[in-house]
């Protein structure tokens, strides 16, 4: 699913035209006991509480791909008889009506989801005609063409809030109010089947992770047969790491500014494109030759760092998952330069200000002093005019 289908399926959990027509819920404490079900209640739910599970079931399908929502396509092997794709489909194709697969679903979920606290399991149906399209990507809400019949699971924590002081606004006062659970916004989340070119692809689904922390590969084990691509955190690590292997200590700090200024351009022209723009083998050898080339580096020098790129990109990336996010690898803001007593941040625009050099053989980074500089917040430089 594309940035443009997240989108169109948000707009099916706005509270005002909510898509949802039955839904059903479980309550889980520590010790994964089931406190408490809720049993086809939504149209049953009074407004205000309404609009609080809208927010929960909009929240499962926010973010950005790669970061909090994952593409799942599942692999022929979970298609065929007895895999993970038919049983989703077969509950989805009930409509949740049956009550006995539901709790089926909810017991294979309490006995693997690794959470040291109370939670709740929800999991919701729908049904959204599918309005037809002008050429210019006008909507024609009286043309539908399709329809999408769709459930989504989410699972929120359930937190003990403190005692205090609230305050009511109908009665314009403050009262004492006692230790109450409140459910937090979803930790996971799970679209069946995805939403594809504007049409149903029940071979794909949808994973929402709260963060990289929260990813639950385990349930994804569990309910699609396979993990989540890899986060934000975990590509941006394996980048740095390939490319600190194929640089081999023999560059500086030059280069590396122009290989994050390279993946900030690919990551600005997708933008512009309005593409998601990946990563593969050779987009980052290409960024690499393209940078050593630019500092005139030598053919026998250049060659050496491909050849130390390719044996790491194999060994650390391998060929099941090739294609990194650039935009999870990519450093638009700043640069961060560290050693053992200096910890430095640049603005990337202003990375160019700074330069490496040997006084007595021993090598300095040189920052030009232009601007008002403070010391724990004390100014000991002041702007000059002019500059």
């Amino acid at each position: 699913m594309d940035k443009k289908a997240i989108n169109e399926i948000r707009k099916l959990f706005d509270k005002n035209d909510c898509r949802v027509d039955r839904m059903y819920g479980c309550y889980v404490n520590e010790q994964k006991a089931r406190i408490a079900d809720l049993k086809d209640s939504f149209h049953s739910l009074q407004d205000e509480e309404l609009f609080k599970y809208c927010e929960i079931f909009k929240k499962a399908v926010s973010g950005k791909i790669g970061r909090t929502l994952f593409n799942m396509e599942f692999p022929l092997s979970e298609e065929k008889e007895g895999g993970h794709q038919p049983e989703l489909y077969e509950l989805l194709k009930s409509g949740l009506k049956d009550e006995e697969m539901v709790d089926r679903f909810f017991d294979r979920i309490i006995s693997v989801y690794r959470c040291p606290e109370k939670y709740l399991i929800l999991l919701v149906h729908g049904v959204y005609d599918i309005p037809g399209r002008t050429s210019d990507g006008i909507g024609m809400y009286d043309a539908s063409t399709d329809v999408y019949e769709f459930m989504e699971l989410s699972i929120c924590p359930v937190k003990l809030l403190r005692d205090g002081l609230c305050y009511d606004a109908e009665e314009r006062a403050f009262f004492s109010r006692t230790e109450d659970w409140a459910v937090q916004k979803p930790e996971v989340g799970l679209l069946y089947p995805a939403f594809n070119e504007r049409s149903t692809d029940i071979h794909a689904a949808l994973w929402y992770a709260k963060n990289d922390e929260c990813r639950h590969e385990e349930l994804t084990e569990e309910l699609l047969g396979f993990a989540p691509p890899r986060g934000q955190t975990s590509e941006r690590n394996l980048f740095r790491e390939v490319i600190e292997v194929s640089l081999g200590g023999e560059y500086d700090y030059d280069s590396v500014v122009k290989i994050n200024d390279a993946v900030n351009r690919m990551v600005e022209e997708g933008k512009d494109a309005g593409e998601t723009v990946m990563l593969d083998r050779h987009d980052i050898r290409r960024v690499l030759y393209d940078c050593a080339e630019d500092a005139e580096e030598s053919p026998e020098k250049i060659e050496k760092t491909l050849g130390r790129f390719d044996e790491a990109y194999e060994h650390l990336v391998g060929e099941e998952e090739p294609r990194l996010l650039a935009e999870n690898v990519a450093e638009p803001k700043k640069l961060s330069i560290r050693t053992d007593t200096l910890k430095l941040d640049i603005l990337t625009e202003a990375a160019e200000l700074i330069e490496t050099r040997v006084i007595d053989g021993q090598e300095f980074f040189l920052i030009p002093v232009t601007e008002d500089v403070t010391v724990n917040g004390i100014r000991i430089r002041r702007k000059k005019e002019g500059q």
